[in-house]
């Protein structure tokens, strides 16, 4: 290889070929640099000296074809006989005076991990491990040093539990394009005050924050985004009624005989889907269960009700309506969980009704993009690396969780 081809090959300039040795896996390209004259790092001044260290230094290039190449420089020091100071000289092509692999190197690498997994590049490129992870690492900071609050106007907030060692993350994302904004530890509004600084410019142009029924998230939204409304998502309203009718099925079964127990058991699921995606079969089930048990199925009728109130009321004052019908029913059932339901309603009827203000504004794809850091994890096996795990996690939405073959 000429001297001319590192430039268009390695993305090298500046430096002499002076000899190659090859092994049956290696290229080795012994190169010295051709500048005369240095700038001194710490004063600028032009008075320097360029002096020969007599050591040499290994740096990892770009692969070509199966052959690994390795740059070994001849290292000099510049002297400086203005401010004294004796400092390395800069390698050009790497990213920094520690860094053991070309700028193009690491390009290469974040370029097969679109691809390929971190163990498979570094296979691949002779490269350890933790190396290719670092270049991903150090490349996703670059990333997401400055995440823009501009144009956001619906927040998500949703916790997401990463396993016992790491516990839960509260993450929050702009709703229009899906974007990740910010990450903290913890499930609670604590978690969310790293958060408060930037965004208190925006704090105004926040109309409205979609969650969970969880108290603390709405404590600190309230204090935080005043003028933003609190839209409870539809998804944690049914989910929630579906686990009280759950700990009911339990509750009932418990006071079961043996043999009624085991064919209540079986049941959950079928308690608990949606009507219209049951078979005919077990619609027929479905009603024998509601028969059998009638406060079962009082709460199991109720369930469908409230499931119909998010999908055929058209305007807020209809839904606001239906709600209260509803929580009379509730009340009037006698049934505790329902009567607990319909207490939960009343006084969170404000942020449930804000779907309808909003344009019918759900967490759904939060819900979505949770199972997705899932996988993200499942793909790893779990993370060491917390700092990485979280700039993976910023980086899913432009993660495709599809391999094609």
């Amino acid at each position: 290889m000429t001297t001319s081809s590192f430039h268009r090959t390695q993305g090298i300039r500046g430096y002499k070929l002076q000899k190659t040795e090859h092994t049956k896996e290696t290229e080795v390209y012994h190169l010295r640099s051709t500048a005369k004259q240095k700038d001194c790092p710490s004063c600028g001044s032009k008075n320097t000296s360029l002096v020969e260290t007599g050591h040499t230094r290994d740096i990892r290039g770009l692969c070509i074809g199966f052959k690994r190449i390795i740059m070994r420089l001849f290292m000099r020091r510049i002297v400086c006989h203005e401010c004294g100071s004796s400092t390395q000289e800069p390698i050009s092509f790497c990213s920094g005076p520690y860094v053991r692999f070309t700028i193009w190197a690491a390009r290469f690498v974040l370029a097969l991990r679109v691809e390929m997994s971190i163990q498979a590049v570094a296979k691949f490129t002779g490269l350890n491990w933790e190396t290719v992870k670092n270049i991903e690492k150090a490349w996703l900071k670059k990333k997401y040093r400055r995440i823009l609050l501009k144009d956001v106007t619906y927040l998500g907030i949703d916790e997401v539990h990463l396993g016992t060692k790491m516990g839960f993350i509260t993450v929050v994302r702009d709703m229009d394009s899906g974007a990740v904004l910010f990450i903290g530890k913890g499930k609670d509004g604590a978690a969310l005050d790293p958060f408060r600084k930037r965004l208190a410019r925006r704090a105004s142009k926040i109309k409205a924050v979609s969650m969970d029924m969880s108290s603390a998230y709405r404590a600190w939204v309230e204090k935080v985004l005043p003028d933003a409304d609190i839209v409870y998502d539809h998804f944690h309203v049914i989910k929630l009624i579906n686990d009280r009718m759950d700990t009911l099925r339990k509750s009932t079964m418990n006071k079961l005989e043996e043999e009624q127990k085991k064919e209540l058991k079986g049941r959950r699921f079928l308690l608990l889907r949606n009507q219209e995606n049951l078979s005919p079969e077990a619609a027929d089930e479905l009603k024998r269960l509601r028969f059998q048990y009638k406060d079962l199925g009082t709460v199991s009728l109720l369930k469908e009700c409230l499931r119909n109130i998010y999908k055929l009321a058209p305007t807020y004052e209809l839904a606001r309506t239906a709600f209260h019908l509803w929580c009379e029913k509730a009340v009037a059932s006698g049934i505790r969980c329902l009567k607990q339901m319909a207490k939960t309603i009343r006084s969170r009827l404000e942020g449930i009704l804000a779907y309808w203000t909003h344009d019918k504004l759900t967490n759904a794809s939060q819900e979505g993009f949770n199972n997705k850091i899932g996988w993200l994890i499942r793909q790893a096996y779990g993370y060491r690396d917390e700092e990485y795990l979280f700039l993976k996690i910023y980086d899913l939405p432009n993660l495709s969780t599809h391999r094609k073959l």
